[in-house]
């Protein structure tokens, strides 16, 4: 289990996958998609790409105009770049990704011919989405032989999934890149149309709304939704998000007096105030503790100029990061 956002509740409250795990990507892929060249004519720069020690010929113009990889929800410019996002992305990979706009694309915007024609035959002989996006990272050789097959394989798995499985894959993919309004609004839509036989699924999609509305510090909807979760498949991790977000907007005796009655309740408040308190060790040990530390002894020696300033700084950049996830 993963956390996907940045939340307050303590570990282990994170997003819930499909039952598949997600592949992390292949070492030999960058951890951010390589920064776009910007010379003459929109073409990349003379020579190679070198990516963890193996270089990579790159193919094609830079687009001028991007192409919306609208399952991953974003803009690529280079078929590089739409060959990082289909390995990072392979679960959510459907015959979307076979949209004629895209061969188009490839020929227009990068020059890509002959890989637009081979999509386009891949196409006509009716071949999976995996063998289609499978086409273009053999094309462009972006990874091994290995690495694109396990690519293919993620792909393939993905073609399986019902429609509402896709749509919860797009919203955790959203929500992983803390674009939580957008994946909010796809966990809300699915609450509401799923069929009331898929048990397991609403759980699921539940406990990942409440993980969100933790994230943007709507902690009595996180504590209704981890709720309504556990009521679906009572499930240990649903019911520690409940009490972790109780503690989170209750008075302090209110919660007391809600977790004293003793059963489950009782005992796993206990688990849940060693998580917190795991969760603030873990959090002594970073970079913003160490500079709220130091903004701490700056406020106490009255060195009241420099303290109003990088309080005014840190309160701006909280602002910006908030905005980023209700808008994203």
């Amino acid at each position: 289990m993963a956390l996907a956002v940045s939340s307050p509740l303590p570990a282990g409250s994170g997003i819930r996958y499909l039952k598949y795990k997600r592949p992390e990507g292949p070492e030999s892929i960058p951890e951010s998609i390589p920064e776009r060249a910007k010379d003459g004519g929109g073409k990349y720069p003379p020579g190679r790409r070198r990516i963890l020690g193996r270089v990579l010929l790159c193919l094609g113009r830079y687009a001028s105009n991007p192409y919306f990889v609208e399952r991953a929800y974003v803009n690529v410019y280079s078929v590089e770049e739409l060959c990082y996002c289909l390995i990072r992305n392979a679960y959510l990979v459907d015959e979307e990704i076979m949209d004629e706009n895209l061969p188009d694309w490839l020929e227009r915007e990068c020059g890509l011919k002959n890989l637009a024609e081979k999509l386009r035959q891949v196409k006509e002989a009716g071949e999976s989405p995996g063998d289609y996006a499978g086409t273009i990272l053999d094309y462009v050789g972006y990874g091994s032989r290995e690495e694109i097959g396990q690519a293919r394989e993620e792909m393939n798995k993905g073609t399986g999934l019902s429609l509402y499985e896709k749509r919860k894959a797009r919203a955790d993919h959203l929500a992983e890149s803390k674009k939580l309004a957008s994946a909010l609004k796809i966990y809300e839509g699915l609450v509401e149309e799923l069929p009331e036989g898929e048990k397991e699924l609403r759980a699921d999609i539940l406990y990942n709304r409440g993980v969100i509305y933790a994230g943007l510090f709507r902690f009595r909807d996180a504590a209704e939704s981890f709720r309504q979760s556990y009521e679906q498949v009572e499930r240990e991790d649903a019911y520690i998000g409940y009490l972790a977000a109780c503690r989170m907007y209750m008075e302090e005796a209110e919660y007391l007096n809600f977790t004293a009655v003793g059963g489950q309740g009782h005992k796993l408040a206990l688990k849940v105030e060693k998580l917190m308190e795991e969760a603030l060790e873990t959090f002594e040990g970073t970079q913003e503790s160490r500079m709220l530390f130091t903004l701490k002894v700056c406020g106490e020696e009255d060195n009241s100029v420099s303290y109003e300033e990088e309080v005014r700084k840190i309160t701006d950049e909280l602002k910006e990061q908030y905005r980023n996830m209700v808008t994203g």
